[in-house]
């Protein structure tokens, strides 16, 4: 007997057809005006996106699938998007159950501390010598200087580092030190 004649019912429950997409495509669209106009917030977003697979018997393996055609309708080079995904240490080849819970266990952390949560872009950078082992972060016109040890500020090469950040802004800035800090794993 051949093969050929065994039917493999993973594949094709987990094969994409076009209207998979386009339904997926037109839920997103509702939920992301809903985020744009400010009646649901980005937890409830991931929460609904969670639904939408239950609702609809959709697997991980479907799901991303899905997700990588719909990309494509747009034009994104999803091996581009899974290089860069490789880069932060996530390979969507192995992305699992789990990864569902875990958006699920972010859902609900964004939903009870949200509200708290400011994003921020900040940059970081670090020196390392003789005086000193400091993370600098520096969000706009605040530097913030990390060390578990206590921080020399005659150190010239950190105040060769501020004067030049303080000439960018043309005014003072703001320095705040977090020295001797503890650090543990929870």
């Amino acid at each position: 007997m051949s093969d050929d004649r065994i039917i493999d019912f993973n594949e094709l429950k987990n094969k994409v057809k076009d209207t998979d997409v386009d339904k997926f495509e037109q839920y997103i669209y509702n939920l992301y005006f809903s985020v744009m106009d400010g009646s649901m917030t980005m937890a409830e977003f991931s929460r609904k996106i969670i639904e939408y697979m239950k609702d609809n018997n959709i697997s991980q393996e479907k799901f991303m699938k899905i997700q990588q055609k719909f990309m494509e309708r747009y034009g994104v080079d999803t091996k581009e998007v899974e290089k860069q995904l490789k880069g932060f240490g996530i390979d969507p080849k192995t992305v699992g159950v789990g990864d569902v819970e875990k958006l699920s266990k972010s859902t609900e952390f964004y939903e009870k501390y949200g509200s708290k949560i400011q994003p921020k872009n900040c940059i970081q950078t670090f020196i390392k010598n003789e005086s000193n082992d400091i993370k600098i972060i520096i969000d706009e016109d605040k530097v913030i200087l990390c060390s578990d040890k206590k921080i020399n500020l005659m150190d010239s090469e950190l105040n060769e580092f501020l004067l030049a950040y303080k000439n960018m802004f043309d005014k003072k800035i703001k320095v705040e030190m977090c020295e001797t800090f503890t650090k543990y794993e929870y």
